[in-house]
């Protein structure tokens, strides 16, 4: 079971030195001359130093994977709300810091309760709750363009409404998740995003048992810049 915090820990770590790794290369370019206007024209839609990002998403899973995890069967959204502020740019590149607010989350698991006639019979359990992911970086590619690739990678924590999966559980769980997707800039100031990120909760082997929680969450959002 430790080797699955292991795994999830060496990918986390993978997935923020590939976000952060990605602008290294383009860190010179923060004391880039000003653009000229031919530039400036085709940067319209473009992703500016020190600019702010106020977003809403949500999405959902209905399939998870075991990669780091061990349940199966497991079906997860959320809704969220986002702040990201832009901390290096390059030529191509944009490197955000975001931090991600869920005033609703839900999980859906197989789990066994006693049966009338004696043994175990198999139920599906929802538990809901609130968290936060206050750290992630997110890099966008081409980002003087109207559509923009992005990676990303961020790690924070769930409180659900009861221990989960059980009684021998917790109810405050960790989290940790990397993807990529697109933000396509309807204007300089709007934007959506579509995109795919692999979740995973866990409490960290802070109780009797620890399955481990993964999805393969889609999901799509709205952002506005200052």
């Amino acid at each position: 079971m430790r080797r699955m915090l292991s795994r999830a820990a060496f990918v986390l770590a993978l997935l923020f030195s590939v976000c952060a790794g990605a602008s290294a290369q383009e860190v010179a370019g923060l004391a880039e001359p000003e653009e000229t206007s031919g530039a400036h024209q085709r940067g319209v839609y473009g992703m500016e130093r020190a600019a702010n990002e106020y977003g809403v998403w949500g999405g959902g899973s209905f399939s998870s994977p075991t990669l780091i995890g061990s349940t199966e069967r497991v079906r997860f959204g959320l809704f969220a709300f986002r702040y990201a502020r832009v901390l290096a740019r390059g030529d191509n590149l944009a490197l955000k810091y975001t931090i991600d607010a869920v005033p609703v989350a839900s999980m859906s698991f197989p789990s066994f309760e006693a049966a009338a006639g004696g043994g175990f019979r198999e139920v599906r359990k929802t538990i809901t709750g609130a968290g936060l992911s206050p750290v992630g970086f997110q890099v966008n590619f081409r980002r003087r363009e109207r559509v923009q690739p992005f990676a990303q990678a961020s790690g924070g924590f769930l409180y659900f409404g009861e221990r989960v999966p059980d009684a021998r559980g917790a109810q405050f769980n960790f989290t940790g998740d990397f993807g990529g997707g697109v933000q396509w800039k309807v204007s300089p100031r709007r934007a959506w995003t579509v995109g795919y990120r692999y979740h995973h909760v866990s409490n960290g082997y802070r109780a009797d048992v620890n399955p481990g929680f993964d999805s393969n969450l889609f999901y799509v959002g709205f952002s506005i810049f200052r």
